[in-house]
């Protein structure tokens, strides 16, 4: 209620001074717009003390931002089913929730995040990887080069996530190789 009256005064000041610049008094008018800018600002702060006006977005530069952009260091042969691909070349870690030792994006915070990974082989192999969170596989990229014997596969899936849930990329096929070290990566962010 005290919100609505505060509003009520800066709308009531508004024109009033209003009125007073158009009725060619411009010192008043000058005048009431101060008094109208003071209590603009004092009425928005009691609104937002009260919890009537809500944060803004936030923008690039605040903590809620998280992304990461990580690269292999080498090309990667005699993968394993079930082993864990890890990026140790990080190019980017705003909100640090990602891991180069073992591999592993743990979430911050909760929200709707998107993650994409290349693999690229070169030699006549297969290489099947997948999004894992938390020990449940999510999304598949399947790379097959046996016919190409070269290929570059993307896969982007987006996921929602609680605070501490833990994302990774896994091999699922033995005997796997990812040759190319420089164009095989693993990227995320917080939409």
């Amino acid at each position: 209620m005290e919100c609505q009256r505060m509003l009520v005064l800066v709308i009531c000041l508004s024109v009033s001074g209003m009125r007073a610049v158009i009725a060619g008094n411009a010192s008043r008018g000058l005048s009431t717009w101060n008094l109208f800018r003071e209590d603009y600002l004092s009425a928005r702060q009691t609104c937002h003390t009260m919890g009537f006006v809500k944060q803004q977005k936030a923008n690039c530069n605040q903590k809620d931002t998280i992304a990461f952009d990580a690269e292999l260091k080498s090309p990667l042969k005699g993968l394993r089913s079930g082993q864990k691909i890890i990026f140790p070349v990080i190019r980017e870690n705003i909100g640090g929730g990602y891991d180069a030792i073992n591999g592993v994006f743990t979430s911050p915070l909760s929200g709707v995040y998107v993650f994409q990974w290349t693999t690229v082989v070169t030699e006549i192999v297969s290489t099947d990887t997948v999004l894992v969170i938390d020990g449940q596989r999510r999304a598949f990229n399947k790379c097959n080069s046996r016919k190409a014997n070269n290929d570059s596969c993307t896969k982007i899936t987006v996921v929602k996530l609680a605070p501490g849930e833990r994302v990774w990329i896994e091999c699922i096929l033995g005997d796997s190789a990812i040759n190319d070290d420089k164009s095989s990566s693993f990227t995320g962010f917080k939409l």
